[in-house]
């Protein structure tokens, strides 16, 4: 069971510190087998992606699935598939424990929901990030919180539905 909902109107919300926007590309690119790869050279790979620990999740026997010919590091961390016309992130030169900070007006929609979903979660954060990613049309339930990696943290910190006009 992967833990989404498609809903056009919901905008779901990561925050994360990494080292700088190649390590962040890297991270939220999808993956695809090359030509010149063999179905075993790229198995080996996917044997990387699939931890143990993660075997009891309710969305691992539906991923692993998914993952044929291709794999994507952020969407088996957070058991979601997203279309990547509708995923925006930045990484920052500085951190900041500011939400305003990280939620600028520079992204899409942000309008929208900057406002609401900053009053809903809180403008501090516990410690600083300097990474936003925003997955539109994706109403993730929280499922998987925090995923942790030897090079980064990353948190989901809420949802919201910016089509919402009740405010």
């Amino acid at each position: 069971m992967i833990y989404y909902e498609e809903n056009s109107g919901f905008v779901s919300i990561w925050i994360a510190h990494f080292k700088n926007d190649e390590q962040l590309n890297h991270y939220l690119a999808t993956v695809y087998q090359r030509e010149d790869e063999t179905d075993e050279e790229f198995s080996k790979k996917l044997e990387q992606l699939f931890l143990p620990q993660n075997q009891h999740r309710a969305c691992e026997v539906e991923i692993k699935e998914l993952y044929d010919e291709f794999y994507n590091q952020f969407e088996y961390d957070f058991g979601l598939t997203f279309d990547e016309d509708f995923c925006e992130a930045v990484c920052y030169e500085s951190s900041s424990i500011n939400l305003h900070q990280l939620i600028n007006d520079d992204f899409s929609y942000s309008e929208q929901f900057k406002e609401r979903f900053i009053s809903m979660v809180g403008n501090e954060l516990s410690t600083p990030y300097n990474t936003i990613i925003l997955l539109y049309g994706v109403d993730y339930d929280g499922q998987i919180s925090t995923v942790n990696h030897d090079t980064c943290q990353i948190d989901f910190i809420g949802k919201i539905d910016f089509d919402d006009e009740r405010g």
